[in-house]
């Protein structure tokens, strides 16, 4: 009989998962008490018990069973505090969690990081790369962290998170997605040279369909693109702008890659047809709702046993 195990893996956009405290360095004055959403203590722990709700939802399977997310990446983060919350406290906490994160030269101070559970994930090397401009200075933006570790005491694992620059800027904003995606193909280019096969995998919010010239330019012999589906709705428009792209090591292993449509996720598009994210703020009005991103998961086979059965 053969044993499989697995590895999920889930990224997600949070939209500003702050905490409501002010932080001088960083422009997050509209997400306090005071600031212009009105951000309290008691909007934070409904924002991050909803975002913890919905990452256990997303480790249901269609068998009826249950497995626990392995790896977990976001943005949109404020700091390390939002995160810990995220853990410590909830019923994520009996999961063991691990936290990488470090705070990016973003202004408004948001930024990626990766949870991942100590009992099967063990990071080797972790490295957050800044995004380089064509005068050759960083962006002020989110950087790509890479972290790769060992899973299960047996597979090397590369896991890249990503928040690409923003669509707003023409030109000059097109450039700064170019430079990111030529910084993420060195990356994953040094590590197949270092390790022929190496299992990769690439998650984020990349600002652009996969069809657009810059995430087409990521495909190549080291990396595919699996995505799922539409995660985001701009005027009435679904677009894939979260996504999740492998290697072939991994695109052979590949139980599913999914968009996780939940219903407390969505609302009714007033103004379009069908349905939308329901939002924390829509304009300065509460909603209650979660992000304006839908979460991505992808399950991967990452080793294979065979177990005699008891007579």
């Amino acid at each position: 009989m053969l044993r499989f195990i697995f590895c999920l893996v889930i990224f997600w956009n949070v939209e500003n998962y702050f905490d409501p405290f002010d932080d001088p360095l960083t422009g997050d004055n509209d997400f306090t008490t005071a600031g212009s959403y009105t951000w309290t203590w008691n909007r934070f722990l409904k924002k991050r018990n909803d975002i913890v709700k919905t990452l256990i939802a997303c480790g249901e399977q269609e068998d009826g069973s249950w497995v626990a997310p392995c790896i977990v990446g976001l943005c949109e983060i404020e700091n390390f505090f939002v995160l810990w919350q995220l853990v410590s406290d909830t019923p994520l906490s009996p999961l063991g969690y691990g936290i990488i994160h470090r705070n990016s030269p973003d202004p408004r101070g948001i930024d990626v990081a990766l949870l991942y559970r100590k009992e099967r994930f063990s990071p080797v090397k972790t490295c957050f790369y800044g995004i380089p401009s064509e005068d050759g200075t960083l962006l002020k933006t989110r950087e790509i962290l890479y972290v790769s570790g060992v899973l299960d005491g047996r597979d090397t694992l590369h896991f890249l998170v990503n928040h690409w620059p923003s669509r707003r800027g023409g030109d000059r904003a097109e450039a700064n997605r170019q430079a990111a995606a030529r910084l993420l193909q060195g990356i994953v280019d040094s590590i197949a040279t270092a390790s022929p096969g190496a299992r990769i995998v690439v998650m984020g919010d990349f600002n652009d369909p996969p069809e657009a010239p810059v995430l087409r330019s990521l495909s190549s012999d080291s990396l595919i693109n699996v995505s799922a589906g539409d995660t985001y709705k701009y005027k009435g428009v679904w677009e894939c702008m979260d996504q999740f792209l492998v290697s072939p090591t991994v695109n052979r292993e590949l139980e599913y890659v999914k968009v996780a449509r939940l219903p407390h996720l969505l609302e009714r598009d007033q103004a379009h047809l069908g349905h939308k994210p329901k939002r924390t703020y829509q304009g300065p009005a509460y909603r209650g709702g979660i992000s304006d991103h839908l979460p991505i998961t992808l399950k991967f086979i990452t080793f294979v046993s065979y177990v005699i059965p008891k007579r």
